[in-house]
């Protein structure tokens, strides 16, 4: 294996470790904690893998791995997704999906 895929499998845990710890925290509730952590609430786990995921992808950046977006690229991404996040959550509350 080489570096850079050893630095993209390492990011792809992360994505993994992110989905865990959001779904502790829609079951348990983001204030709630494992029993074996209580000094780290569900939302300070999720934040924690989050911001390891992004260290991972800074540093596929930094290894010239992959290139990047412009922070202005990355504005335009972040606003699209969250319009489009509205956009089916409101189709969802029309089919009785949602409350």
């Amino acid at each position: 294996m080489r570096k850079n895929d050893y630095l993209a499998l390492v990011a792809m845990e992360e994505c993994a470790e992110i989905q865990q710890a959001l779904s502790k925290a829609i079951r348990f509730g983001f204030d709630d904690h494992h029993p074996s952590r209580a000094d780290e609430t569900n939302e300070e786990q999720m934040l924690t893998e989050f911001y390891q995921l992004t260290a991972m992808i800074e540093e596929l950046q930094k290894q010239g791995v992959i290139a990047g977006f412009t922070q202005e690229k990355i504005e335009k991404v972040k606003q699209s997704k969250i319009e489009k996040v509205y956009k089916y959550m409101d189709y969802s509350k029309e089919k009785g999906v949602l409350e």
